[in-house]
């Protein structure tokens, strides 16, 4: 399916490395432009009219390959799952809107989300071992007040030697309020 963007072949050498969607869907006129551009990248976004729809990062030069570490005890597979519950308290809510109730925040949100990522891999580390968050890609959807309690969901979804891509799900009482992607990625402490 083109939707709208006739297809365009990849030069030799090049591949696609990162392909990050932003959740609209691909409907009416669609076009591209070059965002940014590097010695051996480019990042070519795709938008709807002034709305951003994906970004694609295209690499000169072969395909990187995962390098094999001992950071883990064990290796999770792809599809292990982790559910936790977060309450919403004052201090990850935000009330800069006035005469309305605070809020659960946007860096509070994807701090659950990272945080229940980073839990199915603490089970397995080696010792020394550490993860990071390395990348985001969230959409805060919806509100929680204080006092309800946030169900976050990770679910790992990719492994590239020691970067682990998880999705993430945020519920408040069966309403989603967030959902996206995020990384980390694992480091061996001194």
């Amino acid at each position: 399916m083109s939707a709208g963007l006739p297809p365009v072949p990849l030069p030799d050498q090049c591949h696609v490395e990162q392909l990050i969607w932003h959740g609209d869907a691909l409907t009416g006129e669609l076009h591209a432009y070059v965002a940014a551009r590097s010695a051996n990248t480019v990042t070519v976004r795709i938008a709807h009219g002034a709305r951003l729809v994906a970004d694609v990062r295209i690499r000169r030069g072969p395909v990187r390959t995962a390098r094999t570490h001992t950071l883990l005890r064990r290796e999770p597979e792809t599809g292990t799952a982790l559910t936790r519950l977060f309450p919403v308290t004052k201090d990850v809510t935000t009330d800069h809107v006035p005469e309305a109730d605070p809020v659960l925040s946007t860096p509070s949100i994807i701090a659950f989300m990272e945080d229940t990522a980073a839990d199915i891999l603490r089970a397995a580390f080696a010792p020394g071992t550490a993860s990071l968050g390395t990348w985001i890609g969230v959409r805060h959807s919806g509100p929680a007040t204080i006092g309800q309690t946030v169900t976050v969901t990770a679910v790992l979804a990719d492994v590239r030697g020691r970067r682990y891509l998880f999705d993430v799900h945020a519920h408040v009482d069966g309403r989603e309020v967030g959902d996206g992607q995020v990384a980390q990625t694992l480091i061996g402490r001194p």
